[in-house]
């Protein structure tokens, strides 16, 4: 969201809908409340104020949907956790996915690692 809110006020878009492929329902409602947190409350680098100026919307999706664009995070997943687990170990998948992240203005940018 960090990386997608900077995004979207450069191009002036007021609304966005997220789609993400359902887990199960306590992992959807962990979701989904982490989702209505950081909407309504910012997170520690960008204010709720910044986040209020876009109408975010989430939809979970049955994996069997085989959406394009969870099928698409899948495949960036896997070699950004290979990265993050052993940044030593030769990974060419994640030298290309590197390059697709936000280096527009702003802190708010790149690869974040959360605890």
């Amino acid at each position: 969201m960090e990386r997608l809110l900077p995004m979207l006020e450069q191009v002036g878009q007021t609304e966005v809908l997220l789609m993400a492929e359902s887990r199960g329902k306590r992992e959807d409602d962990e979701l989904l409340l982490t989702f209505l947190h950081t909407v309504n409350y910012g997170t520690y680098d960008i204010g709720a104020d910044r986040f209020r100026n876009v109408r975010f919307r989430l939809e979970f999706r049955p994996e069997a949907m085989n959406i394009i664009g969870t099928q698409m995070a899948d495949l960036a997943t896997y070699p950004i956790a290979r990265h993050v687990l052993d940044p030593t170990r030769p990974n060419p998948a994640y030298d290309i996915v590197k390059g697709k992240f936000y280096r527009g203005p702003g802190l708010v940018r790149g690869l974040k690692i959360f605890p």
